[in-house]
């Protein structure tokens, strides 16, 4: 379950390379952390198994990042519970 508890599978993309293949690379920030090679537009992505992308949530701000409560709210209602 990792550190957080969370029961998916969540991606750390320090080289952009994941964002590059979803088109949500913003390597014309004037914020540029050194060592990176840009800073990905903020961009939650749900799929399901079958990796259909069934939400997504962007923000306009580099530093604001989709609400758990938001996220969570989605995956109830994007990918519901089977019995």
């Amino acid at each position: 379950m990792g550190k957080h508890g969370a029961k998916a599978v969540m991606l750390s993309d320090r080289k952009l390379e994941v964002a590059r293949a979803f088109g949500v690379d913003n390597r014309n920030t004037a914020v540029r952390p050194p060592g990176l090679v840009g800073l990905p537009i903020p961009t939650t992505i749900l799929t399901d198994a079958e990796g259909i992308v069934r939400w997504i949530d962007q923000s306009d701000d580099y530093m604001v990042r989709s609400e758990p409560g938001r996220v969570m709210a989605a995956l109830e209602t994007a990918l519901p519970r089977t019995a």
